[in-house]
């Protein structure tokens, strides 16, 4: 909720829903997850969030605001996570997330070594189609290790810069995708959202990444809309 850029924003509304709906529903399409965790903060400007997760029955932890890759391994370790247990990260202002990419990507993790880090490649996807996929030994390894501050606010950032972590990306989309933009950090994202469900209408929650992205290069004027927001980088 605290968000500098657009505060408030994962609840923020879109057609009477708050965003936060929207990203939970399409997860739940994904047929490989046993548990969502809705991992979130102990701040008072937090507790909307969990007024939610109570009010829609969601699991929801409470961790600390800075120190994100502890939020996680927190998070985790609630429901009893064992180390051979396949974890996947996702970023609540990604209200179209796709269940259809997120059990692409743990099949792929699940054929790969113990040393993996399966993640969704920018290159061939929008961002706001993030997944990011490791086992609970991995996160173990992080939360214990990790310690600059930026490792510690961006959670897989110790793991994919490890020599000896297998890197394996998901290249099946197309790289004319990569130039949209689904993560809503600025008004203008939260404006693009909003008008890409109202054209998906009813099929918002099953539309395909491919089905998404046809529809905005069919309505350049909606991609446009958020063109100028420069993605932060980690510091």
């Amino acid at each position: 909720m605290g968000s500098s850029r657009l505060p408030g924003k994962v609840l923020a509304m879109i057609n009477g829903k708050p965003m936060l709906e929207y990203h939970v529903s399409r997860v739940h399409e994904s047929t490989l997850i046993d548990h969502h965790i809705i991992a979130t903060t102990d701040s008072e400007r937090d507790h909307p969030i969990v007024d939610f997760c109570i009010e829609n029955n969601h699991l929801f932890f409470c961790g600390n605001e800075d120190d994100v890759l502890s939020r996680f391994y927190l998070a985790a370790l609630q429901l009893n996570a064992q180390p051979e247990d396949i974890i996947i990260r996702l970023t609540a202002d990604c209200p179209l997330v796709s269940g259809q990419l997120i059990d692409e990507t743990v099949l792929m993790h699940m054929k790969g070594a113990s040393n993996q880090y399966t993640h969704v490649s920018l290159d061939y996807f929008p961002r706001g189609f993030d997944v990011e996929v490791f086992s609970m030994e991995n996160l173990t390894k992080a939360y214990n290790f990790a310690t600059k501050p930026a490792e510690r606010e961006h959670v897989t950032l110790y793991l994919y810069s490890q020599p000896n972590m297998m890197i394996v990306p998901i290249e099946s989309g197309n790289v004319k995708w990569s130039q949209y933009r689904l993560c809503v950090d600025e008004a203008d994202d939260l404006e693009l959202i909003n008008q890409l469900i109202n054209k998906l209408g009813k099929d918002w929650l099953h539309s395909s990444p491919e089905k998404i992205c046809n529809l905005l290069a069919s309505h350049p004027e909606i991609a446009l809309l958020n063109s100028g927001v420069i993605q932060k980088t980690v510091h």
